[in-house]
């Protein structure tokens, strides 16, 4: 099940202790293609065992009030964390290292059946750029 984003101070330690990426999904609730890929892709990879020491995945709502920590540790909300990072589209999926730092982005969707593996080579590319900085 795909966790919604609470506490990325914390997501952040335990991906630097196991220098895995942080995968954030941003979507809007009337989005369908954001349903599309939560179900076909982010709902079975969150609940495979050889994904959670792989990447720690959460999901943030564009324009949700819902409380959350940052990466510094302060207090934010979902809609702040976005704009943050400039989400402006939706799916977007960033992979972010320990600090918050993007390593990596997938836009939008073209071909659902192939969105799984692009995904898997972009959470294998930003592991390889957090082993060679950590």
């Amino acid at each position: 099940m795909l966790m919604n984003a609470k506490d990325f101070f914390i997501d952040g330690q335990i991906a630097k202790q196991k220098q895995i990426p942080i995968l954030v999904m941003f979507s809007e609730p009337s989005c369908p293609y954001c349903e599309l890929v939560k179900q076909e892709v982010l709902n079975s990879m969150s609940g495979l065992v050889e994904y959670k020491n792989k990447v720690i995945i959460r999901h943030v709502f564009y324009s949700s009030l819902m409380e959350i920590v940052n990466f510094s540790g302060h207090s934010s909300n979902h809609s702040q964390f976005s704009f943050t990072y400039g989400v402006n589209f939706y799916p977007t999926l960033l992979l972010l290292d320990h600090n918050g730092k993007v390593l990596g982005k997938k836009i939008g969707v073209v071909l659902i059946e192939t969105y799984w593996t692009e995904l898997d080579t972009l959470i294998e590319q930003a592991t390889k750029q957090l082993k060679a900085i950590l």
